[in-house]
């Protein structure tokens, strides 16, 4: 889940996010946070060898060192890109978004600040936020392991099963349409509903295609990417 913490300068706002990090990732939620900044400023110094390279031409330019990587992206991406990458390569549990005021995500204000559309709390006291974040994360988790059809066939929607899942009233196996294992199909870096029908048979394909391959392991994980021409990605609208 993502939960974002915005307030004025100097009001305390990264110490809540700090405090939430440390709280959270103690009880073992795999936690990623993203600080967002109303000022330019350069993260690589001019005359520094990474601005060196990028000066020459290099985008992105990664700086590996023995405690740290650093990716620099010229020009800087907008939130939901950099959501995206966080999300597809380390998964975690809980994402915190430091200094957005908007967004399509849950926020925290702290400080003497007017609260904006998403706001669910105004300057909580830490349990109750890491509280808020726990059942929030659990039934987001929960709910991203279902179809997601909203078929109807188990009288409820997806969400509201979910629900019921984490209240322990039901238990996924009462899914009808949830499938026995898990197969993902993104478009464009969206996750599309997939029932036990589709994940099934698109299981059974891709494998058997794929059996003849030297390398293949039948029990190993299997990601294909088909990537858009490049007229079709110039006719995408901008933004998406």
């Amino acid at each position: 889940m993502i939960i974002g913490v915005y307030g004025y300068q100097d009001s305390g706002k990264t110490a809540l996010v700090e405090e939430l990090v440390r709280e959270l990732s103690g009880k073992g939620y795999r936690v990623s946070s993203v600080k967002h900044s109303p000022h330019t400023k350069e993260v690589d110094a001019p005359g520094k060898d990474t601005w060196r390279h990028s000066n020459a031409g290099s985008d992105p330019v990664a700086l590996q060192a023995a405690d740290s990587t650093v990716i620099i992206k010229k020009p800087g991406l907008d939130l939901d890109a950099i959501v995206k990458i966080v999300r597809r390569e380390f998964c975690p549990d809980i994402l915190i978004v430091e200094g957005h005021k908007e967004g399509d995500f849950p926020k925290i204000a702290v400080g003497d600040v007017k609260p904006t559309e998403g706001t669910v709390m105004v300057n909580p006291e830490l349990e109750d936020a890491v509280a808020y974040i726990e059942e929030r994360a659990t039934h987001e988790s929960t709910y991203d392991k279902l179809p997601k059809l909203d078929c109807g066939k188990c009288d409820m929607t997806c969400a509201n099963m979910a629900s019921e899942i984490v209240g322990g009233r039901k238990r996924f196996d009462d899914c009808i349409e949830m499938p026995e294992r898990p197969v993902e199909i993104l478009i464009g870096g969206r996750k599309l509903p997939v029932g036990a029908f589709v994940a099934r048979i698109t299981e059974g394909t891709v494998r058997g295609l794929l059996s003849s391959l030297k390398g293949y392991s039948e029990t190993g994980d299997v990601e294909i990417r088909l990537r858009a021409s490049a007229d079709e990605t110039k006719s995408e609208p901008s933004g998406e």
